[in-house]
């Protein structure tokens, strides 16, 4: 059966208002990761930085067609933005970049799989491409080189742990509630439970 690619208006829905709403907590998480930075360094930072790529990660697990990753993260981009970001520049930088680095994880696999290592390596790629754009728009090469890579490192871990396991725990647990039983995730998880129960 060929896979209906295109958003239903329900689905544009949802993704606009789950990347609202972490376009405001983007905008909390900065002053969380300040406090962080300030007290580690600038490698305190890349500990945070999977959390910003949360939106595309679990709103591409929820409908699981292509260009949300992208989409979802340009929108919390521009909801940060809106609600009070100072950078309205680097922020729309940072959020086409991240959201393309996780969109092009998901296009990978054609679509079709949202596994949780694809939802972590969607989270590594979401981070390398914030490090890189980073690393271009605020002269990372300042720095020791010993200090970039474990910046790297950092934000690479924090796209495994935080964007893609956290995006994973994050989504299943809305989806046991059953406000997402009419999107693709709900109706994987009920096709797995027929495939187990024939089995």
């Amino acid at each position: 059966m060929r896979q209906n690619h295109t958003l239903n208006l329900r689905e544009i829905v949802v993704m606009a208002f789950i990347s609202a709403v972490f376009g405001v907590l983007y905008l909390v998480w900065i002053f969380l990761g300040q406090l962080v930075t300030g007290i580690l360094g600038p490698v305190g930072g890349g500990l945070m930085a999977g959390f910003w790529i949360m939106a595309p990660i679990v709103c591409a697990l929820i409908i699981q067609k292509p260009g949300v990753a992208l989409f979802a993260e340009l929108i919390a981009a521009g909801t940060e933005i809106m609600v009070g970001s100072v950078n309205a520049g680097s922020v729309l930088i940072l959020g086409f970049t991240q959201g393309l680095g996780a969109e092009l994880v998901f296009a990978m696999f054609r679509y079709r799989s949202f596994k949780l290592p694809v939802l972590m390596l969607a989270g590594m790629a979401g981070t390398a491409a914030s490090f890189l754009t980073e690393f271009a728009l605020y002269g990372y090469s300042q720095f020791a080189a010993g200090v970039v890579w474990f910046m790297l490192g950092t934000m690479l871990l924090s796209g495994l742990l935080l964007a893609g396991w956290g995006s994973h725990y994050l989504t299943w647990a809305l989806e046991k509630t059953g406000v997402l039983h009419n999107f693709a995730i709900g109706r994987s998880n009920r096709q797995t439970k027929q495939e187990r129960g024939a089995s």
